[in-house]
């Protein structure tokens, strides 16, 4: 499999040398428009040495690199120094709602571990969902419809939580759950091949089964069979309605009675309520009286409230039919809003607890932006969480925050976001396993002239 993007990087001692072996690079990519710019990648990683000061960017083709080296001052292309400190790497995993049709179809056709993951989850899944999830995923026409979600960085939390009101299959509950587990699983599972190893874990509503996996909390095979069967359950819960809220928890305390619930607590301006449709009504009119922004999401079902508490029995059940581990990597709880317990992880009640309980997701920020710099990475469509993430009061000036799938569907760009990804990851002193991403090694042998930036070809 040929990918329509290659990830460039160069590295040298000192920035100077590296701006020199950039424009030597450049020049003789400019030269050789037709040579295959994988061949040139792979040679640039297993035969250069790993210096400190670093460039990654990705690229076509030859031209294309070429063209992006001559500007290394534009956005596409990362230029930094990576420290010998480890830093702490989290994965954050996405709740549904900014999946599409044709999501990570790029990534399926061009990279065999992403794709084995996913063909593995497809086969789990046909009892569950009566079908394969790659007939929904990628429909035979190709075609990929983008979410109605407004532009990047727009803040649709009916989604996140996991609304069901978009029109077809690919939208409903009991489908679209399963399915984006199933995708943020593949490419958690690439991302690890590729030597990216998390220290930490969280998820937002759906997204905390995702890393409670990839924790090795609930094996894959039996997460997903547990998120597709959670996902029925939902379906049959009572109508409800859902309000976000431009108030922090602490002040919206007064505003709730027993038809109401937080469902989620996600910064110091933003909450989400819900319960039953005449108490989000009377909350709405008493919100408008005082002042205070709200907006009705457009759901079915009241997640994460006190509606879906007669359920919890149901999912007991569920979670009990299933072995469940202490996490082999730390993972932060929705339902606390701190580091998962090996008593909780182990528990069938929290997971029963875990659907009706508020998301505490600004609370899990806190405690990831106490690490030192941290690196964050959205694992998964869109960049909501990267949004929160970046608004969070607590957020320290050291840290980087990544996203890897795009929020719309635009043919083959999730290779192109999840290689910046890598590339940047690796401009911070990330190691990267670059053997998984170029297993045929260096297919051009670069002569050394080359990097000498502002040398000619007459030295060969």
């Amino acid at each position: 499999m040929t990918r329509p993007y290659e990830l460039v990087v160069l590295s040298a001692s000192s920035s100077d040398e590296l701006a020199a072996a950039a424009r030597g690079l450049a020049r003789f990519l400019a030269g050789r428009p037709s040579l295959p710019l994988a061949a040139v990648a792979g040679s640039l990683v297993h035969d250069r040495p790993r210096l400190p000061h670093r460039l990654a960017l990705v690229a076509r083709d030859c031209a294309d690199a070429a063209r992006r080296l001559q500007a290394p001052a534009a956005r596409e292309t990362h230029i930094g120094h990576a420290t010998t400190a480890e830093r702490p790497l989290a994965f954050l995993f996405p709740g549904v709602g900014d999946h599409y049709a044709g999501m990570a179809a790029g990534l399926y056709r061009s990279e065999p571990l992403f794709r084995s993951a996913l063909d593995h989850c497809a086969e789990v899944l046909i009892n569950q969902l009566g079908r394969d999830l790659r007939e929904i995923l990628y429909p035979e026409n190709g075609e990929a419809a983008p979410p109605a979600d407004g532009p990047h960085g727009r803040l649709d939390l009916a989604r996140l939580l996991g609304r069901d009101e978009r029109s077809g299959e690919l939208d409903r509950t009991a489908t679209a759950q399963p399915l984006v587990f199933a995708v943020e699983y593949a490419l958690a599972r690439f991302l690890m091949g590729a030597g990216i190893r998390p220290t930490a874990l969280a998820g937002y509503s759906l997204g905390e089964y995702v890393a409670a996996c990839a924790a090795e909390v609930l094996a894959p095979e039996d997460a997903l069979e547990l998120v597709a069967r959670r996902a029925k359950l939902i379906e049959t819960a009572p109508e409800g309605a859902m309000v976000a809220v431009m108030l922090g928890a602490d002040h919206l305390a007064d505003h709730l009675d027993g038809e109401l619930s937080l469902s989620a607590a996600d910064g110091p301006r933003l909450s989400v309520v819900g319960g039953r449709i005449t108490a989000v009504e009377r909350l709405e009119r008493r919100l408008a009286a005082e002042g205070v922004a709200s907006l009705r999401l457009p759901t079915r079902h009241a997640f994460h409230t006190a509606m879906l508490e007669p359920f919890e029995e149901g999912m007991r059940e569920l979670a009990a039919g299933f072995p469940l581990r202490p996490p082999t990597i730390p993972l932060l709880s929705n339902v606390t809003g701190t580091w998962l317990t090996e008593v909780q992880a182990t528990s069938p009640e929290y997971w029963a607890q875990h659907m009706s309980r508020t998301v505490r997701f600004e609370d899990e920020l806190a405690e990831l932006w106490r690490l030192p710099a941290p690196i964050l990475v959205e694992v998964g469509a869109g960049r909501t969480l990267g949004t929160l993430v970046q608004q969070h009061p607590g957020r320290r000036p050291d840290g980087t925050i990544l996203s890897t799938l795009p929020t719309t569907a635009a043919r083959d760009s999730d290779v192109a976001g999840v290689l910046t990804a890598l590339g940047r990851l690796w401009v911070e002193g990330v190691d990267v396993n670059w053997p998984a991403l170029f297993p045929d090694g260096p297919r051009e042998r670069l002569p050394h002239f080359v990097f000498e930036g502002d040398q000619t070809e007459t030295k060969r």
